[in-house]
C-alpha cells in the first residue's frame, strides 16, 4: 500500500520517507516482496536537510514510557527536537493520582492487583493490561504512600505512632502533650474532633495547590528551554518570562503563605491564624492592605 504512493521512474520507485538516524542501517539492503512476486531492494540515495521540510516528531519509548507518551500525545505532540513532557509524566501523573486517591485500603488493593499481574505474565492478562502495568504499579505505590500520610484507611485512622493528645471522658477538649510532634502523617486525634472534615479538606487542598504550582512551573520551564534552544527570543521575553513571573508572584507567594502558616505557632497570637484566601483577595481588591488585623505580619516584642 505504501509503495503505491511512490513515484515510478522506469524500474525505480522513488519516495520521500523519514527515518530515525540510528535506524538508517536497518533499512539499507532490506528487500520488499511486491504483489507481482518481484523483490524490491531499499536504498537511500539522498538526504534532505531538516530546514527544507517540516520534520515529524520522533520520541523514543520503552515499556515504561509508552503509556505516558500516549497521554501526552493525546493533548498535543511536541514539535521536532522540543522537550518531551512524557519524561516527567512518568512520575508526576502517578504521584498526583496518589495525592487525589490517598487511601491505604484502596491503594493496597491496586498495588496487590498489579503484583498479581506481574506474576501472571503477558499471555495471561493480555497485551493491553500488560502495557500499562508500570504506570498502575506506581499509582498503587503512591496511593499507599499518600494514604499513610493522610492516615486514612477507608476514612478510619491508623494509630501508627502514639498520639500527641489524650482524651478524658469529663473534658470536651483533648489534652496536648507538651513538645510532642506526630512523626508522620495526620495525628489520629483529629478523627475524634468535630472539625475533622474541615481540617482534612483544608490540608488536602493546600497540598494540592503546592504540587499543582510545582507541576505548572515544570511545564513553563520546559517551554522556556524550548524557546532558548530554538532561539525564539520574542517568545522567551514576552511569553515565557511573563508567565513564570506571574505564576511565582501570585501562586508561588500563595505557597509561601501556606508553608509559613503551617510552620508558625498561632496559639499565642491574639487574632489567631490568618486566612490565606483573604490575603490573596486583598492583593487585588485593596492593593495588598489587609482587611483584618489577623492578616497583619506578626511582630516580636522588641519590634513592638
Amino acid at each position: 500500500m505504501l509503495l503505491n504512493k511512490f513515484k515510478q521512474c522506469g524500474t525505480l520507485l522513488v519516495g520521500l520517507v523519514w527515518i530515525p538516524e540510528e535506524r538508517t542501517d536497518e533499512l539499507l539492503g532490506v528487500q520488499i516482496l511486491t504483489e507481482g512476486g518481484s523483490r524490491v531492494e531499499m536504498q537511500i540515495s539522498a538526504r534532505i536537510p531538516d530546514k527544507e521540510l517540516v520534520t515529524p516528531t520522533y520520541n523514543k519509548s520503552t515499556e515504561f514510557s509508552d503509556p505516558n507518551q500516549l497521554i501526552v500525545d493525546t493533548y498535543g505532540i511536541p514539535a521536532y527536537k522540543e522537550a518531551n513532557p512524557a519524561v516527567f509524566t512518568g512520575v508526576t501523573f502517578p504521584f498526583l493520582f496518589g495525592v487525589m486517591f490517598g487511601d491505604l485500603l484502596s491503594g493496597s488493593l491496586l498495588l496487590g492487583t498489579m503484583v498479581c499481574i506481574f506474576a501472571l505474565g503477558k499471555k495471561t492478562v493480555g497485551a493491553t493490561v500488560w502495557g500499562v502495568r508500570w504506570m498502575f504499579l506506581l499509582m498503587g505505590i503512591f496511593a499507599v504512600f499518600c494514604g499513610w500520610i493522610y492516615n486514612d484507611f477507608t476514612s478510619l485512622p491508623i494509630y501508627t505512632f502514639k498520639s500527641c493528645y489524650t482524651y478524658y471522658p469529663d473534658t470536651a477538649a483533648p489534652t496536648a502533650h507538651p513538645g510532642c510532634v506526630y512523626p508522620a502523617g495526620v495525628d489520629p486525634a483529629w478523627f475524634l474532633s468535630t472539625s475533622e472534615l474541615t481540617y482534612a479538606n483544608s490540608l488536602k487542598m493546600k497540598i494540592s495547590v503546592i504540587f499543582g504550582v510545582a507541576q505548572m512551573t515544570i511545564g513553563i520551564i520546559l517551554k522556556g528551554t524550548n524557546t532558548i534552544y530554538f532561539r525564539r527570543w520574542v517568545d522567551f521575553f514576552f511569553e515565557f518570562l511573563p508567565q513564570i513571573l506571574t505564576l511565582w508572584c501570585l501562586f508561588g507567594y500563595m505557597d509561601y503563605l501556606i508553608i509559613v502558616k503551617w510552620l508558625t505557632d498561632w496559639g499565642n497570637q491574639t487574632w489567631g491564624a490568618p486566612s490565606v484566601i483573604s490575603i490573596m483577595i486583598d492583593m487585588f481588591l485593596s492593593g495588598g492592605v489587609p482587611s483584618s488585623p489577623a492578616e497583619l505580619p506578626i511582630l516580636s516584642t522588641a519590634e513592638v
